[in-house]
């Protein structure tokens, strides 16, 4: 009602008054008046002057607290904000973050915090330089409110790729790390999503830099915290700091992550579990074994079984890629085989869901390379597995399918029950595609023809069609096409004589 009333106006002629009592009492009134959605309208519309960029440069401590708590009301809500972006309030309120007023800063870090939430605004305070204000306030500051303010103002910068590495460069990582230890826990909280988004970026380099600014040592404390929120964003920064880098990696298993992430994978927390099973698989992946012989040697296969016997399919999908990396190390597929796991991987194959059929194919393939293996592969049932995942309308499954029936294939025992289960049509209809699976398949099914007894099948399937294609394919080796040639051949051949036997 009173700014109705002329009441902005009055205050405004007493902010000027020569009183120092009328002054101070003045700007606190605009303070208050400041957080009405109406009195922003107004100031939005030019109807009143906007007093508060006055205020903030004035050499009166009131006046500056007035306009730091104002701009801290104006920047709850959308039309505030705006309203102090057109009347170029940025500088002002960063300028306000380093105040030697605690008042003032903790007001104008509050504003900042609420500002840069919004990705409409959070660019502008990056090019005024607000990455470095924060951290400045974050550094000289012990204030709690203060610090938590900022510790958001932080987890909202870093969500911008390009605002990542500004802070890279800046080493606000090691500030954060001292905020994730605050005894705070919203602090906390905010600081740990602001280190487990500055890990996430894609250059190796930024995350080895990340690395080398101390994070390691911080986010171990945090996976042990009993804070789930923060365990979770640890999990996740270990995991985005070890793709893609094989030094972060040998940094991590070297400051003894891989115990505490096996013994995360088993909390009763969905998402806890699916964040620490990311961390190991970014530590498995890739072609250093030093990092899956750590997991192996810290028990992590029993704990992976337990997984995968679940009822979860994030948690079953997530363990069966790890399982497929691990197996790339001979010594631990050996291992992996001897726990006879084999009926385990293939119930799951064929009861999950895509994803768990994609990392079940994958692990199949990667024995089907080991002639050792095929007995146990047979035994399970892997046999039906790998025809069924062949046959799916999915290109990674048939990907994978087609290298292990190709293997498979290979061995003679194998070459009649996999034409009777149904291996041919799909590598048939794959050599009809220009996928990548075409060469395996081409592979697989000339393999199959090497035995008389699936001549009907693959002429009854369209494979003739198929070989006669692969012959004549500008694409195929010239050894391939011989092979092709030769196959049709006997295919022929093969006719001929059961047509010659036939009785009259």
């Amino acid at each position: 009602m009173l700014h109705r009333q002329g009441g902005l106006k009055t205050l405004a002629k007493l902010s000027k008054s020569k009183e120092d009592i009328c002054q101070r009492y003045a700007a606190i009134a605009m303070r208050f008046m400041s957080s009405s959605i109406e009195v922003q309208n107004l100031l939005a519309n030019g109807k009143e002057s906007f007093l508060f960029l006055e205020f903030s440069g004035s050499n009166l401590l009131d006046f500056q607290r007035a306009a730091a708590a104002a701009f801290a009301s104006m920047s709850l809500n959308q039309t505030g904000k705006s309203l102090i972006l057109r009347k170029g309030g940025i500088r002002p309120i960063l300028q306000l973050c380093i105040h030697l007023d605690l008042t003032v800063r903790r007001d104008a870090v509050f504003c900042v915090a609420n500002f840069v939430s919004s990705p409409d605004f959070r660019q502008y305070f990056v090019k005024e330089g607000g990455v470095e204000t924060v951290k400045a306030a974050a550094t000289t500051n012990h204030n709690v409110e203060l610090l938590r303010d900022a510790s958001r103002a932080m987890s909202s910068f870093s969500v911008d790729t390009a605002t990542k590495e500004i802070m890279i460069s800046l080493e606000v990582p090691k500030v954060l790390c001292k905020l994730a230890k605050s005894p705070d826990s919203s602090t906390q909280r905010f600081a740990s999503l602001a280190l487990c988004n500055l890990c996430n970026i894609g250059a190796r380099e930024q995350k080895e830099l990340v690395v080398k600014q101390g994070v390691l040592r911080v986010l171990l404390f945090l996976l042990r915290f009993p804070d789930l929120e923060v365990e979770r964003c640890a999990s996740l920064a270990i995991a985005a700091l070890s793709l893609g880098s094989d030094r972060n990696k040998a940094e991590v298993i070297d400051n003894g992550f891989v115990r505490p992430l096996i013994e995360t994978i088993m909390y009763p927390d969905t998402r806890m579990r699916q964040c620490a099973l990311l961390a190991l698989n970014g530590i498995t992946l890739g072609e250093v074994s030093e990092t899956k012989e750590r997991v192996f040697k810290e028990n992590g296969l029993s704990s992976l079984f337990a997984l995968i016997k679940s009822e979860d399919d994030e948690s079953i999908h997530a363990g069966l890629y790890i399982l497929g990396t691990l197996a790339e190390d001979m010594e631990i597929r050996n291992a992996i085989v001897a726990m006879d796991c084999l009926r385990l991987v293939v119930g799951k194959s064929s009861l999950g869901s895509i994803e768990i059929k994609r990392a079940a194919a994958y692990f199949l393939s990667l024995l089907s390379e080991c002639p050792e293996y095929h007995d146990g592969i047979r035994t399970a049932g892997g046999l039906e597995s790998v025809v069924s995942l062949a046959s799916l309308v999915d290109e990674e499954c048939q990907d994978y399918g087609a290298f292990t029936l190709a293997f498979l294939a290979n061995n003679k025992s194998f070459q009649v029950p996999l034409a009777k289960l149904g291996g041919v049509r799909p590598l048939v209809s794959m050599m009809a595609t220009n996928s990548e699976s075409k060469h395996y398949a081409a592979l697989a099914l000339l393999k199959l023809a090497d035995n008389f007894e699936n001549h009907v099948t693959i002429a009854e399937e369209g494979g003739i069609n198929a070989l006669l294609k692969l012959g004549k394919s500008k694409i195929s080796s010239e050894k391939m096409q011989y092979k092709a040639a030769l196959t049709v051949g006997k295919l022929a051949k093969n006719a001929c004589s059961m047509k010659s036997t036939k009785p009259l």
